[in-house]
C-alpha cells in the first residue's frame, strides 16, 4: 500500500533538481541585463532560424554544451549586441554568468 522508502527517496530528488534547474534557468531568463564580455542567453521563438543563427549573424560565438533552437549560450567580443539580436527576432537576451557555469560553457 505505501511506497518504499527508496522510491519517495528518489521522488524527491527528482522534483528537488527539476525545481533547482528551473529555478536556475528562470533566474538567468530574467536576470540582470548582460555585461560586456560576460556571457549572456539568447532566447529566440522557435519558428525562427534559431538563437544559434541569431548569434553568429551578430558577431558573437556560442558556448556550452550545445544549443537549442530557442536558447543558446553565447559570448561577445564587447557587449552583447541586444538592439541587433531583438532586431533579429530574439525575445530575450540576458546575463547568464551563473547557467554558463553550471553548463560548463565558461571555456
Amino acid at each position: 500500500m505505501f511506497a518504499s522508502p527508496r522510491l519517495v527517496l528518489d521522488a524527491a530528488l527528482l522534483v528537488f533538481l527539476l525545481l533547482a534547474g528551473g529555478g536556475v534557468t528562470l533566474a538567468s531568463a530574467l536576470g540582470p541585463a548582460p555585461r560586456e564580455g560576460a556571457p549572456v542567453l539568447v532566447i529566440a521563438p522557435p519558428w525562427s532560424d534559431g538563437a544559434g543563427s541569431m548569434i553568429a549573424k551578430t558577431g558573437g560565438r556560442a558556448i556550452g554544451p550545445g544549443a537549442a533552437s530557442f536558447g543558446a549560450l553565447a559570448v561577445f567580443d564587447g557587449a552583447a549586441p541586444v538592439t541587433q539580436l531583438r532586431a533579429l527576432g530574439a525575445w530575450s537576451v540576458r546575463d547568464a554568468r551563473a547557467l554558463a557555469s553550471l553548463c560548463g560553457g565558461l571555456t
